[in-house]
């Protein structure tokens, strides 16, 4: 039997300019929140549980921004929650606009 691998959540998570510490959902499907801990800190909520051993989660940094962008479930099991971590090319922690795929391996 092959394993299905289905699309759970997709989002563009902005930083809004001028208001430093501020981030809106320019679009979102399957996330329930998003919210920023710290500088290029931030969590996301599913609007679902899932298993975190079974997804694939892929962030990527808008644009040509350089830098790196770092994700994960949080827990193990059943879990709501995205890590994310963002740095500039400095490697220092740095705000940042996202987009972000979150898929589910199904057997």
């Amino acid at each position: 039997m092959s394993d299905k691998v289905e699309l759970i959540a997709a989002a563009q998570v902005n930083v809004v300019s001028g208001t430093p510490g501020s981030i809106t959902f320019n679009s979102n499907f399957g996330f329930d929140t998003a919210s920023r801990g710290s500088d290029g800190v931030y969590s996301l909520e599913l609007d679902h549980k899932h298993d975190a051993k079974k997804l694939v989660i892929n962030p990527s940094l808008n644009g040509g921004v350089s830098g790196q962008i770092a994700a994960a479930p949080v827990g193990t099991g059943d879990t709501k929650t995205i890590a994310i971590s963002a740095f500039d090319g400095t490697n220092t922690p740095a705000d940042s606009s996202f987009f972000i795929t979150v898929y589910r391996v199904r057997s």
